[in-house]
């Protein structure tokens, strides 16, 4: 291991316990042990400190794991960056830290998903109970960072809503935050303390159900319009309107995790007994409520994108709308990933392509023009060459006909002729038999056949 300058209060060995789960790590010990540890590794910084009433709340647990280890504790959330921080010391099992030569602090740790030496059931309960109170509160921490960044007064937010859900939602934020603070000085939730909150969860469910109504809203109309001057119009109404309603889920999303640290608390001190299986209750809620907002969110992204690459077509006729939308709508993406974050859900932030020039995007209009111009002469040429080969066809077939015509209208005269000779050789033989008798007829018969 690492050799540092370290010497805990008592100037011997500091035994430290590190809890781990899925949402951060519980250190436990002497404090002096604990920040010398926390300050060698990096993380000093991101822990939070566990407050005595958690401490008092799971000592009973904590008492298998010695006198010293419930004095002081620490709490971290656990990320890439801090994982890696604690792994260089060990991670899993018995670690140590040496300084002088000597064997400063040694290291124990435990992963509370595997539990394989926490036998005692009490002592596990103890430590997972106070993990989760402290992942809710880190997470209460960071949702009320976000909501200090946009300048969010919940009293301002909600003055002018009329929808009771909504409008709920002042009332109980400042009673849970009362009972908070009754539960800091008194050091556990009293029955008469938690009947001021008992009824609180129905109204957050309504105002968180509400807001995502309201966001499901905005996107159905940002996908129906296929027009840019539309899509400017419906992008600022969306700016304007979405720090509106990330507010009012983020502030829903803080009091109910606030109600969840208040609800370990009652429960530990009225049915120890449940603690574990509501702990686990209260982590799969909170999971299923993220998931719904998540799935919101997803949904106006998608708008958000639809949206964009419609518009993104119409830079020539409406420059400035265009222009202006997609700056609008970059902005909406950016804002939406910020608020993901804050309450706990990964994001992945797609920065909206920005249309071309209006120089660029005319320049290539009359390019498209004039290849599909080009296109349609190509077209129109092949066209009329197939149209001359159809007359040549069509001329050669009929000089063809009209020559066969002529040939067989002369072979037909020529018949016509033949039928005339022999018609007048017959005539003339009727002629010569009745001269003899009728010498006058015959003689103008035969002048007239003459003639003929």
């Amino acid at each position: 291991m690492d050799v540092q300058s370290m010497v805990p209060a008592d100037g011997g060995t500091g035994d430290i316990r590190v809890f781990t789960d899925d949402q951060g790590m519980l250190v436990l010990g002497d404090g002096a042990s604990i920040d010398a540890w926390l300050s060698a590794a990096g993380l000093r910084a991101q822990a939070r400190d566990v407050k005595k009433q958690a401490l008092l709340a799971g000592s009973k647990g904590f008492q298998v794991l010695g006198n010293s280890a419930a004095q002081s504790g620490r709490w971290v959330k656990l990320t890439e960056e801090s994982a890696a921080k604690m792994a260089q010391y060990g991670g899993t099992g018995t670690g140590v830290l040496r300084g002088g030569g000597k064997i400063r602090h040694i290291l124990k740790f435990e992963d509370l998903s595997k539990a394989s030496s926490l036998a005692n059931p009490q002592m596990l309960t103890g430590v997972a109970s106070v993990m989760t109170q402290m992942a809710l509160e880190q997470a209460i921490q960071e949702i009320t960072d976000y909501l200090a960044v946009i300048d969010s007064k919940i009293d301002d937010l909600l003055q002018d809503q009329k929808d009771q859900s909504i409008a709920n939602l002042v009332g109980v934020a400042h009673m849970i935050d009362e009972t908070m603070t009754i539960r800091d000085n008194v050091g556990m939730v009293t029955e008469t303390t938690w009947s001021k909150v008992a009824g609180c969860a129905q109204d957050l469910v309504r105002a968180q159900g509400y807001a995502l109504l309201k966001i499901e809203g905005l996107a159905k109309k940002l996908t129906e319009t296929g027009d840019a001057v539309d899509a400017e119009r419906l992008s600022v109404q969306l700016s304007n309107d979405l720090d509106e309603w990330t507010s009012i889920l983020g502030n829903a999303v803080q009091l109910q995790d606030k109600l969840y640290v208040l609800e370990l608390d009652r429960v530990m001190a009225e049915r120890p007994e449940t603690l574990e299986s509501h702990r686990r209750g209260v982590i799969v809620a909170r999971r299923m409520r993220l998931h719904d907002i998540e799935t919101k969110l997803l949904q106006l992204n998608d708008s958000v994108q639809r949206s964009a690459q419609t518009v993104r077509g119409q830079k020539v006729l409406h420059p400035f709308s265009v222009s202006h939308t997609l700056q609008v709508l970059n902005d909406v993406n950016e804002r939406m990933v910020h608020f993901a974050i804050s309450i706990g859900i990964e994001a992945e932030h797609a920065k909206i392509e920005m249309a071309p020039k209006w120089t660029e995007a005319a320049g290539k209009l009359i390019v498209d023009g004039a290849n599909q111009v080009g296109q349609g002469a190509r077209q129109l040429g092949h066209g009329a060459v197939q149209l001359g080969q159809g007359a040549a066809r069509f001329g050669e077939k009929t000089t063809h006909g009209i020559v066969n015509g002529a040939v067989q209208f002369a072979d037909d005269a020529a018949r016509l002729r033949d039928t005339g000779q022999s018609i007048g050789k017959g005539v003339k033989e009727l002629g010569d038999d009745v001269a003899t008798g009728i010498a006058q007829v015959s003689k103008n018969i035969s002048g007239l056949l003459g003639k003929h």
